[in-house]
């Protein structure tokens, strides 16, 4: 990368401004197939960063993922705060695309770079269409409960049941695309085996975070927005919110920790013990089991390990220890009895304890 140029890239519905380092103007190509194809040929670049776009951005993704052209999706509001600490208030494409490079190269020069992670395209698409039929039918639910004309009733009940049948369609096409790849359905399993992760939560974290398993405990949290923000100033001390993270993640982990809590498990004696023992809000605890849930499925996706964080103890023997036989060295019996224990240890990988 170091012999080829970072391009800054203003995506748009019809067109990309493109930005080179070390050219004086910016480019502009149609936001096509071709377009972009012939664009990558003719400069081959080293590094493309651009700003998701609602989907406009998929061609150009595309593009460089075939060529494995190394990319960065930046953050508007990283865009936004740089824009702000450069003190530049006009706004255009161009502008925009010049700042986008000057951002990736100043964050390049101080911190470093890390390529995106793109997961299942199919899963993406089936898990947010889901979503929206999910909340369709909830919108249609809360109006049926309030008609009180029969042919409004009829229609909302008409609507209801179409919403139903499209949704139990979706599931089942959802659940054949886990099932279609052997690492996906594999991984899909492991995920189960965590209390509170079910079919819906597990496919979700599959599709909306291709990142689990290879980051760190503290970084997956962050990611999510699982992670309380510190604010202090002096001797004054601010309640630490947590928030903007990955919304449809967090929705799914938010079912599952209501789910876990209600019937003994780790995570319901952790639940008990903020509330009762350390006095925190419900709402607070529950984030808290948000965070310890995708923190353990982070495990267990790294270390493709089922979740042991049940497993029984080793009960003592009902006899106790043997008396060691009558001229049996000390050693020997010490020996012995370390042996038998190691037999019974237990040393779950993915547990809650190693995370």
């Amino acid at each position: 990368m170091t012999d080829k140029p970072i391009v800054g890239i203003d995506v748009s519905k019809g067109w990309l401004d493109v930005c080179i380092a070390g050219s004086a103007g910016v480019e502009r190509i149609d936001n096509t197939a071709e377009a972009v194809d012939a664009w990558l040929d003719r400069i081959g670049p080293g590094l493309v960063a651009f700003e998701p776009t609602g989907g406009y951005e998929r061609i150009l993704a595309a593009a460089v993922r075939e060529r494995s052209v190394p990319f960065i999706r930046v953050h508007p509001n990283d865009v936004i705060a740089f824009r702000k600490s450069r003190g530049i208030k006009a706004k255009s494409d161009p502008i925009d695309a010049r700042l986008i490079l000057d951002f990736v190269a100043d964050t390049l020069s101080r911190r470093g770079w890390s390529g995106d992670v793109f997961g299942n395209d199919l899963l993406r698409a089936l898990t947010a269409r889901r979503r929206q039929l999910v909340a369709a039918l909830q919108a249609e639910r809360c109006r049926l409960s309030l008609a009180a004309v029969p042919a409004v009733r009829d229609s909302l009940e008409l609507v209801i049941a179409a919403l139903r049948h499209s949704l139990e369609a979706l599931e089942a096409e959802l659940s054949a695309a886990i099932a279609g790849d052997r690492e996906t359905a594999q991984l899909a399993e492991l995920l189960q085996t965590i209390h509170g992760i079910g079919p819906i939560t597990a496919a979700t974290l599959i599709a909306d975070l291709p990142e689990l398993g290879l980051l760190t405990a503290k970084q997956i949290a962050a990611l999510l927005g699982l992670a309380p923000h510190t604010r202090r100033s002096g001797t004054m001390r601010y309640r630490e919110p947590t928030g903007h993270g990955r919304a449809g993640v967090r929705q799914a982990l938010f079912n599952a920790a209501r789910a876990a809590i209600r019937h003994p498990s780790p995570f319901k004696d952790f639940f008990d013990r903020l509330v009762g023992q350390n006095r925190r809000p419900g709402k607070v605890a529950l984030t808290a089991v948000m965070r310890k849930l995708v923190i353990t499925a982070n495990a267990v996706a790294r270390d493709r390990q089922p979740w042991r964080g049940t497993q029984p103890k080793p009960q003592p023997r009902a006899d106790g220890t043997k008396c060691r036989p009558h001229g049996e060295p000390i050693a020997r019996r010490a020996g012995r009895v370390k042996a038998a224990a190691a037999l019974c240890a237990v040393a779950p990988r993915a547990s809650l304890d190693a995370v």
